[in-house]
């Protein structure tokens, strides 16, 4: 058989440790031949696995079972996209449950009241369902956002607040339905379906947030697993996020690495259109939960705390374009 640079990976650990099938060395001996980058995998390998094997046993440090533990649980996958959306649609339906009329009025962070923030959510949530219904529907991005919100409000204006909320539960369920009414490379005003609703994951955590600061409450971080499919839209986007600031690096590759729960590495392609390299010009180490926040608009470059090993310069650049497709 002819291995993919993928089964390579997963088979090289059981290759120096000369515990594969005879076939499956023919195989990685094949792809090591063509592939003479790879050579150095290989022997790495086996160097460690040889001094590993000539030191004996040890007994391991007294945290290392807490250490461990710690390190599996903040590895998880991500939702499926409409799990994602109804999680934290169910969060932020839990948290308008909690508020009252003198809540309504105060001002939020984009100098929205609580009220029209909410009727904001449902008015982009209900944008998207509408250009479901078009398989060439326009592209919604920040400036539409504003537009269509700016619309809604004025149409709106002195609704009562309990009619806002359940028209937001009706729009959303119709919004976490398109899960299963629309095939996965169908496009939703630009966006890919499943993109669609980790957009909206994105909105409603950053805007549940918005609200529990407004009126002095705590933040909420969503379930690590909801993080980790924010995680994976931030780092799809963030080839595009340089382009658009105009910060893109062809030729180069970044690897980042979020940490705490829900966090993951990935490694990408400083351009739109390019595939990573196998040795990245930097990587860059900072809190999942600062990432997300930086790609929601909500902190600045300076507030991210990064750890960066190799191009500085570029490792600004991503921190600075992360929030390239930020809206309200």
């Amino acid at each position: 058989m002819d291995l993919t640079g993928e089964e390579f990976e997963d088979m090289v650990g059981a290759y120096a440790l000369d515990a594969c099938e005879p076939h499956e060395v023919e195989a990685m001996e094949r792809y090591v031949a063509g592939h003479r980058e790879s050579a150095a995998d290989v022997e790495r390998l086996r160097e460690v696995a040889a001094g590993l094997g000539a030191a004996g046993a040890s007994t391991p440090p007294v945290t290392v079972r807490e250490r461990l533990l710690h390190a599996a649980a903040d590895r998880v996958s991500p939702l499926a996209a409409d799990i994602a959306l109804q999680r934290e649609t169910d969060r932020f339906d839990s948290f308008l449950s909690t508020l009252v009329e003198r809540d309504l009025g105060v001002l939020t962070h984009n100098g929205l009241t609580v009220r029209e923030l909410v009727q904001h959510v449902e008015a982009i949530d209900r944008a998207f369902i509408e250009a479901a219904d078009v398989p060439t529907s326009a592209y919604i991005g920040s400036r539409e956002v504003e537009v269509v919100t700016a619309r809604d409000l004025s149409e709106r204006v002195g609704e009562p607040f309990a009619e806002t909320v359940t028209r937001f539960r009706r729009t959303r369920r119709r919004l976490v339905g398109l899960h299963e009414q629309l095939p996965a490379d169908r496009r939703v005003a630009g966006y890919e379906r499943d993109d669609t609703l980790v957009i909206r994951v994105f909105e409603t955590w950053t805007h549940h947030d918005d609200l529990r600061h407004a009126l002095g409450r705590d933040s909420a971080l969503p379930d690590a697993e909801v993080m980790r499919s924010m995680a994976e839209l931030a780092m799809k986007a963030l080839p595009l996020a340089l382009a658009a600031r105009g910060s893109a690096r062809p030729g180069h590759t970044a690897r980042v690495v979020l940490e705490g729960p829900g966090g993951g590495e990935w490694t990408v392609a400083c351009a739109p259109g390019e595939s990573p390299a196998l040795n990245p010009d930097v990587v860059v180490r900072a809190s999942v939960v600062d990432w997300c926040r930086r790609f929601a608009d909500r902190i600045e470059p300076d507030d991210v705390m990064a750890r960066v090993d190799g191009d500085a310069g570029l490792a600004r650049d991503l921190v600075a374009a992360a929030n390239a497709f930020a809206g309200l």
